[in-house]
């Protein structure tokens, strides 16, 4: 905190008697000062605010803030068959847009004090959020006859499952076997809250992979879709550029759930699955903006070793990749991964009593800070 001036007092006589001679000169020549330097200031920020409404438009709206995608690019099987990873997810996000813009902007030169401290104002600004992925356990496998049919009903444990949520804080949620029905009680239970993708706007194979967002923190760029192996035929992952609200600044995010482990073997799938997934990371780091990719993977060393080794990326839980691959531990197959100049803390694999009666997953919660 700066020092103020110097206290007026009787071994001051003359500091600020109003009949000393110049006084009022001295003080007029003070005021316009202040509003020379006023001016200066409003005169900067109205360059700036003028330069933005030129590259956003007259409303003041990014053009490269499209609205969300309708129709996402979807591959059938024969056709995944055929291409290479890196087809499928170039192919599958081609048409995303550009990224919105908060890097510092131009202003005219002079006037380097005021010019620096505005520039300030327009610089990116550091910001957190909190994310989870959770393997809700559909509503299917519950149902009487279901393999877990020692759980309670799917929307019971929809509506626990959002208290949990609401307990972490979390404003990104990926959730993995969610059903329609599981949908809908998500929502009431969120008030209406959060926004999804694709929830149904996809159909009956998109709604299980649905991402979640808060919408008092976050608003959709872009929704799209990458298109994967699953259980025989195909699945769409959702693909989502979120823009923060309170700093403009956006993020991707993937949420996945790949084939099972199961007595029919799946291996290929999951490895081409990974390998699509690898591919659309790769891809949309080129936006020079934060990509995270979290979900169901059905996969320990392997997911690790890949995504940190051949996307680059880290883990929420730690673990190391410098060409020998250290995985964290202990690993679920659940993960959170996040490109290197984001920073986690706080992470949480929750296994706990109001988890088990959840799902039989545990539930990946971490911090993350955009610096």
């Amino acid at each position: 905190m700066s020092a103020g001036p110097p206290e007026r007092g009787p071994d001051r006589p003359d500091a600020d008697r109003p009949d000393k001679p110049g006084h009022d000169d001295e003080r007029g020549g003070e005021r316009r000062a202040a509003l020379a330097t006023v001016g200066a200031v409003v005169a900067i920020v109205l360059v700036v605010v003028g330069a933005n409404l030129l590259t956003r438009g007259g409303d003041g709206t990014t053009p490269a803030a499209q609205e969300p995608s309708s129709a996402p690019s979807r591959t059938n099987a024969a056709e995944l068959a055929g291409m290479t990873p890196q087809e499928i997810a170039e192919a599958a996000l081609l048409d995303r847009g550009e990224v919105a813009s908060a890097a510092p902007q131009a202003v005219p030169s002079g006037a380097d004090k005021l010019r620096n401290k505005v520039q300030e104002l327009v610089t990116e600004q550091p910001y957190s959020f909190t994310m989870t992925t959770f393997n809700i356990l559909g509503s299917q496998h519950s149902a009487p006859g279901g393999a877990a049919a020692e759980f309670a009903p799917g929307r019971v444990r929809t509506e626990w499952a959002a208290r949990l949520v609401a307990s972490y804080g979390s404003s990104i949620v990926g959730l993995q076997e969610i059903q329609s029905d599981q949908l809908s009680a998500m929502a009431r239970a969120t008030d209406g809250r959060f926004a999804f993708w694709p929830g149904t706007a996809l159909g009956g194979k998109g709604v299980p992979q649905s991402l979640m967002w808060d919408t008092a923190v976050w608003s959709a760029t872009y929704q799209d879709s990458i298109t994967v192996p699953f259980m025989g035929g195909t699945r769409p992952q959702p693909v989502v550029r979120l823009q923060h609200v309170a700093t403009g600044r956006e993020v991707y995010v993937l949420n996945i759930h790949n084939s099972p482990k199961d007595r029919q073997g799946r291996e290929d799938e999951r490895d081409k699955a990974e390998q699509i997934e690898v591919a659309a990371v790769n891809t949309l780091k080129k936006d020079g903006i934060p990509v995270f990719i979290m979900g169901d993977f059905n996969e320990h060393e392997d997911a690790f070793c890949r995504f940190t080794g051949e996307a680059g990326m880290r883990a929420a839980n730690g673990g190391s990749n410098d060409g020998a691959c250290r995985p964290p531990r202990p690993m679920r197959v659940d993960w959170i991964f996040g490109t290197p100049e984001v920073q986690f803390s706080g992470f949480r694999m929750d296994t706990g009593p109001a988890v088990r009666r959840i799902t039989d997953h545990a539930v990946i919660t971490t911090q993350v800070t955009v610096p």
